[in-house]
């Protein structure tokens, strides 16, 4: 009977024993998981995260460019628009100058009028 019930104490313990492992095992596996997809989500949130930062450094950086072009562009302007008035003025001064003769005033008028063509022109691919 000892023989017997020891037997059977040994057989519980092993039956014991192996649903334990497996248990331990399973919970294991399902820990293991987890940890897995867990740490799926957060390198797919670190990835976007990172690139939505790098999409939003590219935006502000073109609309710097963007900016500054722009603040070029009405600099040119700015010059050749001086430099009009400037010519303007000059022609009006050459129209008006009563002391040289017919023939170099229309010279000066025709130099002073392409230049102001020409300056026109720039003025209106700037825009």
């Amino acid at each position: 009977m000892k023989k017997t019930l020891t037997l059977f104490f040994m057989m519980a313990l092993m039956t014991g024993l192996s649903f334990g492992a497996s248990s331990f095992t399973k919970d294991l596996k399902s820990a293991i998981k987890s940890d897995i997809n867990a740490t799926k989500s957060a390198v797919k949130s670190d990835i976007n995260t990172t690139k939505n930062a790098v999409k939003q450094d590219i935006a502000n950086q073109k609309q710097e460019q963007k900016t500054t072009a722009t603040a070029k562009k009405a600099e040119k302007i700015k010059q050749i628009d001086t430099k009009l008035a400037e010519l303007n003025k000059e022609m009006k001064a050459t129209k008006e100058d009563k002391e040289i003769t017919e023939t170099e005033r229309v010279l000066k008028v025709r130099t002073l009028q392409r230049q102001i063509d020409f300056y026109n022109n720039q003025k209106k691919a700037l825009q």
